[in-house]
């Protein structure tokens, strides 16, 4: 889709990507996303650890725009989340209060109770992650369609995903028709809905593109999102290596440590196995190289 260059912030790095990786894949869409709408206020329903949202935080940060972001979640978790406790919570503020507090609210609360915060038409860009049943997110869809402006994009996630009671691709289904829409299939699928009347120029494009330029623009993101999760896991395998290395150093130390202890108790049979098994003068200056 012509003018992505113009759009660099999809190419920035995330500052947030927690074990939780089921939206990292949708991250540059998101930081783009932002770009293109300029909302004037973020809601996301169903944050977990926060990942998706301080998505959207990071591109307000770094665009330096004049967006209001709220987080709407009991953070107690439920049957497709699981259950988790208030150190999710905790965990999410400590990143997010330093970096994004001037301009975000996080709010500990179900979804229809915090329905009377918002104005109606207040809402530009709505992301609905919820309880993933057929009944509780068109329920969400349709509580919160009168809070929506008259630009606003709702975007669902986990649109491809079947089974375990999952409904949000059946409510999909139905939706798309009635507005705008582009949808993603990496990263469990997210479906993109321009429920606004006025939408700014370039997301009505976005939705209105055909089916050339839809392969290609899914295509593009796709590869962008596999790049990102690739580095994470990366990232997260030559952590788990460096944890382990430093154990193994560990151990040697400790091994050696002991055997020099009961070697100057006097003990003759240890001398004779320090001399066959203790590690050389050459053994620790290749640890010393390696860091270990």
């Amino acid at each position: 889709m012509a003018g992505l260059l113009d759009h660099l912030i999809c190419y920035a790095q995330p500052r947030r990507l927690t074990d939780v990786s089921a939206w990292h894949e949708h991250i540059p869409f998101a930081f783009y996303l932002v770009d293109l709408l300029r909302p004037g206020l973020i809601v996301e329903l169903g944050t977990h650890k926060g990942d998706s949202y301080c998505a959207f935080c990071q591109a307000v940060s770094e665009l330096q725009l004049d967006t209001r972001c709220c987080a709407v979640d009991s953070w107690a978790g439920d049957e497709h989340a699981g259950v988790y406790g208030p150190g999710v919570l905790d965990d999410l503020r400590r990143h997010h209060d330093i970096l994004y507090a001037s301009f975000s609210t996080l709010i500990q609360s179900t979804f229809d109770e915090a329905l009377p915060r918002f104005a109606d038409e207040s809402i530009d860009l709505l992301h609905i992650d919820g309880l993933h049943t057929y009944e509780a997110v068109k329920h969400d869809f349709d509580s919160w369609l009168p809070k929506l402006s008259r630009k606003a994009v709702v975007l669902l996630h986990d649109i491809a995903v079947e089974g375990r009671g999952f409904g949000v691709r059946e409510f999909w289904n139905e939706i798309k028709q009635a507005y705008p829409s582009f949808e993603f299939s990496h990263g469990n699928g997210l479906g993109i809905l321009g429920t606004g009347t006025d939408l700014p120029a370039e997301v009505a494009r976005l939705l209105a593109q055909d089916g050339h330029h839809r392969q290609w623009f899914s295509s593009f993101f796709a590869a962008l999102g596999n790049a990102l999760t690739t580095r994470r896991a990366l990232e997260t395998a030559q952590a788990s290596l460096r944890e382990e290395v430093s154990l193994v150093a560990q151990l040697k130390r400790a091994v050696a440590e002991n055997i020099s202890a009961a070697a100057s108790q006097g003990d003759p049979g240890y001398q004779d196995w320090i001399q066959r098994h203790a590690f050389s003068e050459a053994d620790r200056q290749r640890d010393a190289r390696s860091g270990r």
